[in-house]
């Protein structure tokens, strides 16, 4: 999951600090995503999970723009969507609201030749607020 405009606390010495899984980058990446901030979230065994629509398989709560962010997949779907399609969700569940921009990435686990999947707010600021998702 990646949400743009995340800022970082710096320590006195003036190095950020760093949270548990956060992925490192030396220099500026290319393109236009060099000041997003990139979560991970990895949903493993997914054969496994729940096939019942409306029963999600959620994300712990994790760490961005100083909110609180889960991610919830429904691999049996999820209220009005289309019979055998998943739905993928990102919920703020800090109190306050937050604009930003997202982008979900779900990629195969061991074959990058099979297709993905992309949900993104395209080039629009997208409100969460407190519980609110967007998928």
């Amino acid at each position: 999951t990646l949400l743009q405009g995340e800022r970082r606390d710096v320590h006195p010495t003036g190095r950020v600090k760093m949270e548990a899984g956060d992925v490192v980058h030396v220099g500026t990446p290319p393109g236009p995503l060099s000041d997003w901030a990139i979560k991970k979230v990895h949903f493993h065994g997914f054969e496994g999970l729940p096939k019942t629509r409306n029963v999600p398989a959620e994300s712990p709560e994790f760490s961005c723009f100083g909110h609180q962010w889960m991610v919830a997949i429904y691999p049996g779907g999820h209220r009005d969507s289309k019979e055998g399609k998943v739905t993928i969700l990102l919920y703020n569940k800090s109190p306050e609201s937050i604009q930003a921009h997202f982008k979900i990435v779900l990629k195969h686990p061991t074959d990058r030749t099979k297709r993905t999947f992309q949900a993104k707010s395209d080039d629009k600021i997208r409100t969460f607020g407190c519980g609110d998702t967007n998928s």
